[in-house]
């Protein structure tokens, strides 16, 4: 088993200290041991919801991962003293599906529409082949926290992928993660959210400049307004205390 980085703390969330090319490595390195867990991405969302949800913060803290999906993240990591870039969900799965190695490993799918779903295994196939393709799953619309059907469990065990990709969004791909992973003890959970709808091609990310400025969130909400512009404004300010508060300790 490889040795994880170490990890800092944002409101009481281990990020993991590592750069997309360590966690790339990671990925490769746990998914052939074959010995199951999850990884996590999370940003300025997950922090602050983790601090009143104590089982999210558990489930991060809890994963073999953490990566710094957020420029916050980065920004307070760096002046920890923590050897940290961004990683981000869409960034790792497009960097991870490139790799050639991707091609001697099996991928499920798990999440998104039908439609979507459609899109990213054909996309996938493109990349690795189709022969790495273990399967996909659509789950109809369930409570954070559900048990998934025995039945889909039992499909997604005899398939026996090596990595799971899981794009149900925060926390409820979080919740999925933790809560099956003793039953599928031999894959590699990736909780990678909207990472689906950009690998797909369904949304169109903030172009560079956006992201380097930590506000790839803001983008987000000129697409989708409606959906979450009031999520963000309800997290701006207690993100900004959070990380104020971690500046004053560091």
């Amino acid at each position: 088993m490889q040795l994880e980085p170490g990890r800092y703390s944002f409101g009481g969330v281990g990020i993991s200290c590592v750069d997309m090319a360590r966690a790339v490595e990671a990925l490769f390195s746990t998914a052939n041991e074959r010995s199951g867990g999850y990884f996590a991405f999370t940003c300025a969302h997950g922090i602050v919801e983790s601090q009143r949800d104590a089982r999210l913060r558990a489930i991060l803290n809890g994963s073999r991962l953490t990566l710094p999906d957020g420029m916050p993240t980065v920004w307070l990591g760096r002046a920890k003293r923590c050897a940290i870039d961004r990683v981000t969900a869409p960034d790792f799965m497009e960097t991870v599906m490139r790799d050639p190695r991707a091609r001697s490993i099996r991928h499920y799918f798990y999440g998104g529409s039908p439609a979507a779903l459609e899109r990213i295994v054909a996309r996938a196939a493109s990349l690795v082949g189709a022969d790495a393709i273990a399967g996909a799953s659509s789950p109809p619309m369930r409570p954070a926290g559900a048990m998934e059907d025995a039945a889909v469990i039992a499909d997604i065990a005899a398939r026996d992928p090596h990595v799971i990709w899981v794009g149900l969004g925060l926390p409820k791909q979080e919740y999925w993660m933790a809560s099956h992973g003793a039953l599928l003890p031999r894959g590699l959970m990736m909780g990678v959210g909207a990472a689906f709808d950009w690998f797909g091609g369904v949304q169109p990310r903030a172009p560079r400049a956006v992201q380097a400025l930590g506000l790839e969130w803001l983008h987000r909400v000129a697409s989708e307004p409606r959906r979450l512009g009031p999520r963000y404004a309800s997290l701006v300010a207690p993100a900004l205390r959070i990380f104020a508060r971690e500046l004053m300790h560091r």
